[in-house]
C-alpha cells in the first residue's frame, strides 16, 4: 500500500466516524424555560431537522413549542406529535405555537408529516 492509499483510507475512516457520531451520537436535551406566566417554552427552528431535536419538559405544566420553518422542503411542512394527537402545518418563515400540557411522563417522538425528520420530547414527572 503506497502513501496515497493510506491517506485515502484514513480520510475515509474519519469521514465515516464523523457521520456515525453526527447521526447516532449522544444528544443533549434542551430544557424548556418557564415564562412569566409559568408556561414552559422552547423555540424550535426547522432547517432539514429540528433545532433543538431533544426537548425536556415537566409533566402537568403547560408547554408552548414555537416552530419556525426556515426552508421550503415539503417534507417539513408539518409537525406531528402522535402521542398527543397534534398535527400542525408549518408555513415557511411564520412562527407556529403548539400548546399543550403533557399528562404523563415518558419519551415521546415528534416528526414531520412524512415521518423522516424526527425529534424527541422528554417529559419528566411533575414535582
Amino acid at each position: 500500500m503506497d502513501a496515497s492509499q493510506v491517506i485515502v483510507t484514513v480520510a475515509g475512516a474519519l469521514v465515516i466516524g464523523f457521520i456515525l457520531w453526527f447521526f447516532f451520537g449522544p444528544r443533549t436535551a434542551v430544557a424548556a424555560r418557564p415564562s412569566a406566566a409559568g408556561v414552559q417554552e422552547v423555540q424550535v427552528e426547522v432547517r432539514a431537522s429540528y433545532i433543538p431535536d431533544r426537548i425536556q419538559v415537566e409533566q402537568g405544566r403547560p408547554v408552548r413549542l414555537v416552530f419556525t420553518r426556515r426552508e421550503p422542503n415539503p417534507c417539513t411542512d408539518q409537525v406531528v406529535f402522535p402521542d398527543f394527537g397534534i398535527v400542525r402545518d408549518l408555513p415557511v418563515g411564520q412562527p407556529v405555537p403548539i400548546e399543550f400540557a403533557p399528562d404523563r411522563a415518558g419519551e415521546f417522538e415528534f416528526h414531520c408529516g412524512m415521518n423522516m425528520v424526527r425529534g424527541r420530547l422528554s417529559v419528566r414527572p411533575g414535582k
